[in-house]
């Protein structure tokens, strides 16, 4: 009888363990990028320094334009602009020089930084976000809405959904 009481109480100790590292695991802040029009999300992982792109088709023009971002803490850095089309490229006025890469212009972006991009999600212009691993295709999810799109930390449970 004694025997099966210790086995009652390891087992019982070792599913509390169980239940306690889940509970920790579930609290432990992640990273994350969210896009949001106030009803809908598009939630994605997003560590400290990673990169992620905008892509859309640029209204003036006509001609797709990428422009490279990072996390930075709590604010989405722009590194860069590229396109097929240097008037789309030109159109940003900044001072860092316009060079060649293969088919593509490309711009390095000045030292900027902002807590949030705005985005008017119009269905002609093809916007979307991506990452390593992940793809956010704004247009789809977000049909003609404003889009506000953050860094966050969340709990790592309420990206289960």
């Amino acid at each position: 009888m004694h025997g099966s009481s210790d086995r009652r109480t390891a087992l019982a100790a070792l599913a509390l363990g169980v239940i306690v590292t889940a509970g920790v695991a579930a609290a432990a802040p992640v990273d994350v990028l969210r896009a949001t029009d106030g009803a809908r999300e598009c939630v994605v992982p997003l560590a400290e320094g990673a990169t992620f792109t905008y892509r859309y088709i640029q209204s003036m023009y006509e001609v797709p334009v990428v422009e490279d971002l990072a996390r930075d803490g709590d604010r989405i850095r722009v590194l860069r602009i590229r396109s097929s089309e240097l008037r789309a490229i030109e159109y940003y006025r900044w001072d860092t020089p316009i060079r060649r890469d293969g088919d593509r212009f490309v711009q390095q972006a000045p030292p900027y930084a902002t807590d949030r991009l705005v985005i008017r999600v119009s269905p002609p212009y093809a916007q979307r976000i991506d990452g390593e691993g992940w793809s956010c295709d704004l247009e789809a999810r977000f049909p003609d809405e404003v889009v506000t799109v953050a860094p966050e930390v969340r709990p790592a449970l309420t990206l289960l959904r």
